[in-house]
């Protein structure tokens, strides 16, 4: 018995093979495309001891995230922050069930 080839799953799918295929299905819509973001990159900068906590007592006070305080002083000063810098992704803990 001759086995198959498969082409990788991780192999990227072009939007035009996606409408094929969902024209071949007989779908009406094709499948959705989601459209790849901008890699994320960490950036480390080094402030007075002053500053990190200026920063660190603004950001309560605010209800932010260092992040979100000063990415959104960054859209301030006019640069493109995109909408998900600016969002709080802070992993939440999970509530215990058990006593």
């Amino acid at each position: 018995m001759a086995s198959k080839t498969f082409k990788s799953a991780k192999a990227p799918v072009d939007p035009a093979t996606l409408r094929q295929v969902a024209a071949d299905a007989g779908r009406v819509l094709p499948a959705a495309v989601v459209p790849r973001g901008s890699k994320r990159v960490m950036i480390n900068v080094k402030v007075s001891e002053e500053l990190a906590r200026s920063l660190a007592e603004h950001a309560e006070a605010e209800g932010l995230t260092q992040k979100q305080a000063i990415t959104r002083a960054l859209a301030a000063a006019g640069l493109a922050v995109q909408p998900h810098d600016l969002e709080d992704l802070t992993p939440r803990r999970r509530l215990s069930t058990s006593g």
